[in-house]
């Protein structure tokens, strides 16, 4: 389903050049669970947000079924993202004047969606906070609305950026198994994390170091 191939991209620092990501090549099949594993600053985010249509690379091609999704047009770019792709970041990125349910129905991208919110909030323990706004949300809760946000729309991938980063051990876990429950439902799902703990969950593991695969 998806093809990484030597994927190069590198970051001017003044006046310093830094590779971020050197000939990176593999592929993901659907329905693969894939943790990238590695040491801060090693180019994980960065490949993260290249495969997910966010970071331009400077050479190489990413291939969705087929096709260099930077060989299409800016609109065939966000409609890849917003039909296909799910994200979970560390740092959640909620709408902070948006409530739990205004956060996730905004992305919702068919009427049939919004019929799943509740089913998705009472599953994640969130259904008495759908009301509520970020700043009244704990941490945990924060990570939870971002994730129902990320797979409201059944997205084929969920690109997952080092999304327990912030949590305590209990709320790992709980985010860990909602997302092998999405992809024991058959999503496919990345993983970036430098926690190897979390790797256990996936069914393979890719260790990046200096931009290099190993």
């Amino acid at each position: 389903m998806l093809e990484i191939n030597t994927i190069t991209k590198k970051y001017n620092n003044r006046g310093n050049l830094f590779t971020a990501l050197d000939g990176v090549t593999f592929q993901v099949a659907q329905g693969d669970f894939l943790a990238v594993v590695g040491p801060s600053g090693s180019g994980k985010s960065t490949l993260l947000h290249t495969i997910g249509g966010l970071i331009h690379p400077d050479s190489g091609q990413i291939l969705y079924k087929g096709r260099d999704i930077y060989a299409m047009k800016r609109v065939e770019i966000e409609n890849y993202r917003r039909k296909n792709v799910g994200f979970v970041f560390q740092q959640f990125h909620l709408i902070p004047y948006l409530t739990v349910y205004e956060n996730i129905k905004m992305v919702c991208n068919e009427i049939s969606h919004h019929k799943l919110i509740g089913d998705l909030l009472e599953k994640c323990s969130l259904l008495p906070l759908r009301n509520k706004y970020p700043s009244e949300l704990s941490v945990g809760e924060k990570q939870r609305t971002a994730f129902v946000r990320a797979i409201i729309s059944k997205p084929d991938i969920l690109l997952a950026d080092e999304p327990t980063g912030n949590l305590d051990p209990q709320n790992s876990s709980l985010l860990l198994s909602m997302i092998e429950d999405f992809h024991g439902c058959g999503g496919t799902v990345l993983l970036i994390s430098h926690d190897p703990g979390s790797a256990k969950y996936a069914g393979r593991k890719l260790t990046l170091n200096a931009g290099e695969l190993s």
